[in-house]
């Protein structure tokens, strides 16, 4: 059985290998600036680190953010980052596990919308946000000011 929990300093090593399945890149972080910006994640107490967990092995992970907003009659709206499962859990419902956790913290912080970015050429995870009632409805713009 799969277990959607908040994130846990123990989590960090496990949440960096995840990150690399993601970004195809090295996680270069020192253990200390993790546990740093790890803490300053967790203090924002609009957001919520979640990992996926199974038989203590961390399968998956996310982060959501709200936001608050002057748009919308000052509704809040809500940002999901990281989303990444481990390739050998894919379609065993563990991100949809993770995401529709993420979108009940949403509801819960009465946002209007709940909105994420994928890589292009991630084509199987846009299929996977659709089935979970994501639309691609707008054309995102990123300005990297790190090309490495």
């Amino acid at each position: 059985m799969v277990t959607v929990r908040k994130a846990a300093v123990r989590d960090i090593p496990r949440i960096l290998e995840l990150y690399e399945e993601l970004t195809e890149k090295k996680q270069d972080i020192s253990p200390a600036k993790a546990k740093q910006v790890f803490k300053q994640i967790n203090d924002i107490s609009a957001g919520k680190f979640l990992v996926a967990e199974k038989d203590g092995e961390v399968l998956g992970t996310l982060y959501i953010q709200v936001i608050p907003n002057l748009s919308h009659n000052g509704t809040p709206y809500a940002i999901i980052e990281n989303v990444v499962v481990d390739k050998r859990f894919h379609k065993q419902g563990i991100g949809r596990q993770l995401i529709e956790n993420a979108l009940a913290f949403a509801r819960g912080a009465g946002c209007y919308k709940v909105q994420l970015l994928s890589m292009k050429k991630r084509l199987d995870a846009h299929q996977f946000y659709r089935t979970l009632d994501f639309e691609d409805s707008a054309l995102g713009f990123r300005l990297y000011f790190n090309k490495d």
